[in-house]
């Protein structure tokens, strides 16, 4: 049985694939701190705590603080709380009553699952804008299943998917990648498929291939094809602000990219130098951007690696203004204080929230903040 309550005026993910009727009822289950706008659960000293998908700790979700928030966080150190998923699903069991929870919300969310209080859960999301679904089962795996119907199933990827896939950052060119597959052949290990990071780009241009570290690109993909083993290359997030680039040129014409409060395409900073970020939430921009992998797909790839879709961000064009001007009104007489301020604020620069919070996109002709809807970010590239 699956219940479905509405908080707001929640933005519409498309999460759910099925329609169900809202309860106007309370959530029996949770009650409401108005205070904190927070839903508390009680828990007892027996009950079991599971899901948040890619989070860190172990399985069981108790005794730590998790925060829905995708991030480009490469020290997975065992105190951070977000990484790069957002899986606003949780499973609880109490031994006698079990059900799971899907806030369908697509903001930062806060579970906090016996943290603060041990024996209590509070889920506190950043917007209430928000749809919630409880659904009830006999069994966890009953439940589980009905969560992934409410979802939609994934589809089935290819047999070699399956396989072992060896990435590292990086391999720079076509000899670096033969090393690494005769390493495996020679050894008479199996291997399926290789990663290739943004070192196989003309200079970390999405949808171009560097002529000379892969040269006759579509033919060594055969070669390698004809060994068994697929390449599969990266596409950034990050669009490269180039003059006579087509993927820049057209994103601009067409207003594909995401803009700042003013309207204006939203300079950022990732591999390529300044970049545009394409609006994903934009369904006109996620078919022109995802026209373009045509370009290798001709080449004879099968597979990608879409990444830097948090997305992830090295510092905006607005933060360094800042920073820029407060070194050039700085002299002999500038104190201390204002010197180390200048220093945390370099730290800060990357994945800056205030970044977020500056950027929007067009959503069925709508603007709206990002930050409303960052997790929905880098499912809507893998979409397009």
């Amino acid at each position: 049985m699956v219940k479905k309550y509405v908080f707001g005026n929640p933005v519409h993910t498309e999460a759910v694939v099925e329609e169900f009727p809202v309860c106007q009822e309370k959530i029996e289950e949770l009650t409401f701190d108005k205070d904190n706008q927070s839903f508390v659960y009680k828990m007892t000293d027996k009950t079991k705590v599971y899901g948040l998908g890619e989070a860190n700790r172990g399985i069981n979700k108790r005794g730590f603080r998790y925060v829905s928030y995708c991030t480009d966080e490469p020290c997975h150190s065992e105190e951070k709380e977000s990484l790069y998923g957002a899986h606003n699903f949780i499973l609880i069991d109490d031994g006698n009553k079990k059900f799971g929870m899907f806030i369908d919300n697509p903001g930062s969310v806060t579970f906090d699952i016996g943290f603060e209080k041990r024996n209590q859960i509070v889920i506190t999301p950043k917007y209430m804008d928000m749809c919630v679904y409880m659904i009830y089962g006999e069994q966890l795996k009953d439940i589980v299943k009905r969560f992934r119907q409410l979802i939609g199933r994934s589809y089935i990827p290819p047999k070699w998917a399956f396989g072992f896939g060896q990435s590292r950052w990086s391999y720079e060119t076509a000899e670096k990648v033969n090393e690494v597959i005769d390493g495996y052949l020679d050894n008479d290990m199996l291997i399926s498929s290789v990663y290739m990071d943004i070192d196989y780009m003309e200079d970390y241009k999405d949808f171009t291939v560097s002529k000379e570290r892969f040269p006759e690109f579509k033919k060594y993909v055969k070669e390698v094809r004809d060994k068994g083993i697929r390449l599969v290359p990266i596409i950034d997030a990050g669009v490269k602000i180039e003059p006579g680039y087509s993927v820049y040129e057209e994103g601009v014409e067409n207003d594909y990219f995401v803009k700042d409060v003013d309207g204006n395409d939203y300079v950022t900073a990732v591999w390529p130098g300044l970049t545009h970020f394409p609006d994903f939430l934009n369904w006109e921009a996620r078919e022109w951007f995802g026209n373009y992998y045509k370009v290798l797909l001709n080449d004879g790839i099968e597979g990608f690696w879409n990444d830097m879709n948090e997305p992830a961000i090295f510092y905006s064009q607005n933060k360094v203004d800042e920073i820029k001007e407060q070194i050039i009104q700085m002299d002999e007489n500038t104190e201390d204080e204002k010197i180390l301020d200048l220093r945390w604020q370099f730290n800060e620069l990357a994945n800056n929230p205030q970044d977020y919070a500056a950027m929007y996109h067009n959503m069925d002709g709508k603007l709206i903040n990002h930050d409303k809807v960052h997790n929905l970010y880098g499912y809507n590239m893998t979409r397009a």
